[in-house]
């Protein structure tokens, strides 16, 4: 019996050793959370630091990153939903435009956010009087700047998906945590190194938390940290749209849609 209990955990080792997608969902959250919490425990233990409103900074941050998170996800995986009913090749083999497609999975997840956003917003007042609306109208911008980083990455990941296969299905939830250490959502960016301070500076999640954090700490609208979102965005979202459209039809005419599994 030990010899076969042994034999079968050799099996999933050698599946482990074979299948990178498996490889890098060992290695990546492990050092996804002590990279998080590293740097958010350094914040905390610097002594000149003073976090007058944290529970609103650390909510607040919370909230605005399931946004994000939300927008990035919803694109992929309900693109994989059509894939698993094995569906998808009836959608695009149909009129159907690849902008038209496109925009059906970005609305989708705009109105999955909506429903998070207010099951989240009445826990926070519920269980910890904390008013969403405390962000005031500056909520509005920067919620809608998170949404369209989520959709750019989203659409980064579907590429891939597309590209290599379904068993890299794993990056619809790990390409969006892969940002959350240097988008300084529990965290300013000041507590980074230089190098990964200038990479944080060069998304547009960074500069909507910093935003966060001024409208919380300091009342007021961070209008410098609003339009590099914005700018940034509108890049960003554009070249991953190009990408997005030239590897759907890189699938389609090599037929590589119906093996997605």
């Amino acid at each position: 019996m030990t010899g076969r209990i042994g034999a079968l955990v050799l099996r999933y080792l050698l599946l482990i050793r074979r299948d990178y997608a498996r490889v890098v969902d060992l290695v990546y959250w492990p050092l996804l959370d002590i990279s998080i919490w590293g740097l958010f425990t350094f914040f905390l233990w610097r002594a000149e630091v003073q976090v007058p409103n944290a529970m609103g900074m650390l909510l607040g941050g919370a909230i605005l990153w399931n946004v994000f998170f939300r927008a990035s996800q919803d694109v992929t995986v309900s693109f994989l939903d059509d894939v698993w009913a094995r569906s998808v090749v009836t959608i695009l083999a149909s009129p159907l435009t690849f902008a038209e497609f496109g925009a059906s999975l970005m609305l989708l997840g705009v109105v999955k956010v909506a429903m998070a956003v207010l099951v989240m917003g009445l826990a926070a007042w519920g269980l910890y009087a904390f008013r969403i609306t405390s962000l005031g109208w500056a909520l509005v911008p920067f919620a809608g700047n998170l949404v369209m980083f989520g959709w750019t990455l989203g659409l980064l990941a579907l590429a891939l998906v597309v590209r290599f296969g379904g068993r890299w299905a794993i990056l619809a939830w790990s390409i969006p945590f892969a940002a959350m250490p240097v988008s300084c959502v529990f965290y300013p960016a000041a507590v980074l190194p230089p190098t990964l301070r200038a990479i944080a500076l060069a998304l547009p999640a960074t500069h909507v938390f910093e935003g966060m954090r001024a409208v919380l700490l300091e009342q007021r609208m961070a209008w410098d940290h609003l339009v590099s979102a914005t700018v940034l965005n509108l890049v960003y979202l554009g070249l991953a749209t190009c990408l997005m459209a030239w590897v759907l039809r890189v699938a389609l005419d090599r037929g590589l849609l119906p093996k997605i599994r």
